[in-house]
């Protein structure tokens, strides 16, 4: 197989960013193949190496989905998913996810900030989206989320928050989060 087959297939996944193991399993071969011909595509300039073990087509990937790819189990939560759902306006390099370890890292311009939940409520679907190969907090579940942990949301369109469905999911998070919950609705 070649470059130009490598890079169709790349192309024709949907996904615009591309771990170590997903090149190996797209390209077929070992681990030692797969890496071998990404360091010759990077070097010819025909995919592009953003960290150890995550590649992109271009400089166009979704950082979103790099988010969901760099920590495992994650989904785009708090302010980020208020941005991307447009109730915020708020210009910031910095995307944060809900996961199962704390931990910060920067990619490029871009800070990726991970913020741990109790399980229970982290496991939890209800509210969490899979859009575009991404898994993001619905607006209210990011309102919840950023109340949970202590956090202020910017909510600069309000008429994009869903009161029913921000009542509904409040059930799940504690008496001090619902109580704050309410002062917003």
């Amino acid at each position: 197989m070649n470059s130009s087959n490598r890079l169709k297939i790349l192309m024709d996944s949907g996904k615009t960013v591309f771990t170590s193991q997903d090149l190996r399993i797209f390209w077929g071969g070992g681990e030692l193949n797969a890496k071998t011909n990404a360091v010759r595509m990077v070097a010819n300039g025909l995919i592009l190496r953003i960290a150890k073990g995550f590649y992109a087509l271009n400089k166009q990937y979704n950082i979103y989905e790099l988010a969901n790819r760099m920590v495992t189990p994650s989904y785009v939560s708090f302010q980020s998913a208020l941005d991307y759902a447009g109730v915020s306006f708020q210009v910031r390099n910095q995307i944060d996810c809900a996961a199962r370890i704390n931990s910060r890292k920067k990619r490029g311009v871009v800070l990726y900030v991970y913020y741990v939940l109790k399980d229970d409520l982290f496991f939890n679907l209800d509210g969490i989206r899979i859009k575009e190969g991404i898994s993001i907090a619905s607006p209210e579940r990011a309102i919840l989320d950023s109340l949970y942990l202590g956090f202020l949301p910017d909510i600069d369109e309000p008429s994009k928050i869903n009161a029913t469905a921000l009542k509904r999911l409040c059930v799940l998070y504690p008496k001090t989060v619902q109580k704050k919950a309410e002062k917003l609705i």
